[in-house]
């Protein structure tokens, strides 16, 4: 690539000219990054080389374009989302054959998911995918998949998990295996764990996916996954990690303008701020994240920068502004059906009622939670808000309704801790089985952090 430029006369700032940067460019010659088929498409049109020039190994990058799509392809590379869009609408209203057609849908659908519209990219990738099905097309029908899953986490519906990993499996079956596909559904599927709040599987796959894309790197997608990471490690604790991931996302994020990307990190980081007491800094990052968002005019997604900034002011002990946000996000999860965002906010408004001492409105905001993740099947979310139930309960005084709601964040019945299933939560929560059995009280703060016992 470096060759090609040279040889072309260029700069790096020329071959960017403004559609990328010319760190973007850099890390591609330099090897720091390898370039998805947007990028190589533009870095072809800017040194007039034809695109075969630089598809020396072409099983291990995107899946191949038709001469239609291109002009898509090159207007995501630049970042032109809209433009991607009104271009990919145009052709699809075209008398195309069913193969352009199924392409241009699986395109449409990547630039419908980069600009937060789950709904239409859904119908898309699935109609893509039916196509590639019926044509014997596995890589294709793997990504089709990979979006179907991107959207349906976005939707925050249950079906996410198992499109996530019938997307891989299938990627999997292929000879040789895709890397640069793999490590995309790889990272598709640890962001499906993120919404479950499964957080080692996440970063299990996130690690995974960047192992599997050494060769092919896409450095919007290694951005992403470092803001997942940055998401999971906060959530285990492990904030130095969460923070320097933070920051690696958020660099990448700003080097090419990707701001939706960027406002979501910027949230990432501002919650682990919070975490770590840092205020000042947290309120920062929080505002930035919602006036990058009001910047684009985007609605899904943002009852959880609503839901960051009231804990934010949680922490300040300014319990009336975190309502105020609480409501608000209340309001955009109920009209986006985003299901376990809202149970969240059913979570904080009962947390903001526990410091008010309103112990019925506790209760009712818990219940409330609790039916919304029941219906989803959200098993790890249950199993947490519970624990949350459960430490408010402590500080009530009501040891005995606490540890009623630890059994259930276990999935333990009421009784003996003498089954299988007893043995495993005295394995995970020591102190509060002691307590179960009349040892000692329970530290419900050791208890969200606590480990597998080894063995």
């Amino acid at each position: 690539m470096k060759q090609a430029r040279k040889e072309a006369g260029l700069s790096l700032a020329q071959v960017a000219n403004g559609a990328v940067s010319r760190t973007a460019i850099y890390f591609v010659e330099t090897g720091k990054a390898k370039p998805s088929m947007e990028t190589l498409v533009l870095i072809a049109e800017r040194t007039g080389r034809p695109l075969d020039y630089f598809l020396a190994q072409p099983s291990t990058l995107e899946p191949r374009s038709s001469p239609h799509t291109l002009e898509i392809e090159l207007l995501m590379a630049t970042n032109d989302l809209q433009g991607a869009l009104a271009t990919g609408r145009a052709l699809l209203a075209k008398d195309l054959d069913p193969d352009t057609t199924a392409r241009a849908q699986h395109l449409l659908a990547y630039a419908l998911l980069r600009t937060a519209q789950p709904k239409e990219a859904q119908r898309l990738a699935a109609a893509a995918r039916d196509y590639f099905e019926r044509t014997g097309d596995r890589l294709m029908t793997a990504e089709c998949l990979g979006h179907e899953a991107s959207a349906a986490y976005l939707l925050q519906d249950p079906a996410a998990l198992g499109l996530a990993e019938r997307a891989l499996a299938i990627c999997r079956s292929l000879r040789p295996v895709p890397e640069t596909t793999e490590a995309r559904l790889l990272f598709v599927l640890g962001t499906v764990h993120v919404t479950n709040e499964d957080w080692q599987a996440a970063i299990d796959c996130y690690e995974k996916a960047i192992a599997a894309g050494a060769v092919v790197q896409d450095l919007r997608r290694l951005s992403l996954m470092y803001g997942g990471l940055s998401i999971a490690y906060t959530e285990t604790g492990e904030l130095n990690q969460a923070a320097y991931y933070a920051q690696r996302s958020i660099s990448i994020h700003e080097t090419l303008n990707d701001r939706l990307s960027l406002a979501r990190s910027e949230n990432n980081l501002g919650r682990l701020l919070v975490k770590r007491g840092e205020l000042a800094g947290a309120g920062e990052h929080l505002t930035r994240a919602l006036a990058l968002f009001d910047e684009a005019a985007i609605e899904v997604g943002r009852a959880e920068i609503l839901l960051s900034l009231c804990e934010l002011d949680i922490a300040r002990s300014r319990l009336d502004a975190a309502e105020t946000y609480a409501v608000e996000a209340r309001t955009y999860a109920e009209r986006l059906a985003e299901k376990a965002t809202l149970a969240d906010c059913h979570q904080w408004l009962g947390r903001i009622a526990a410091e008010r001492g309103e112990h019925d409105r506790v209760d009712a905001e818990f219940r409330e939670a609790w039916g919304i993740l029941d219906a989803l099947g959200a098993e790890e979310r249950l199993s947490r808000c519970h624990v949350v139930y459960a430490e408010l309960l402590e500080k009530r005084g009501d040891l005995a309704a606490a540890n009623h709601q630890l059994r259930l964040a276990l999935n333990e019945p009421a009784g003996s801790l003498s089954s299988p299933g007893a043995a495993q939560a005295a394995a995970l929560f020591p102190a509060v089985c002691d307590y179960q059995n009349g040892y000692a009280r329970p530290h419900l703060a050791d208890c969200r952090s606590a480990q597998p016992r080894p063995g």
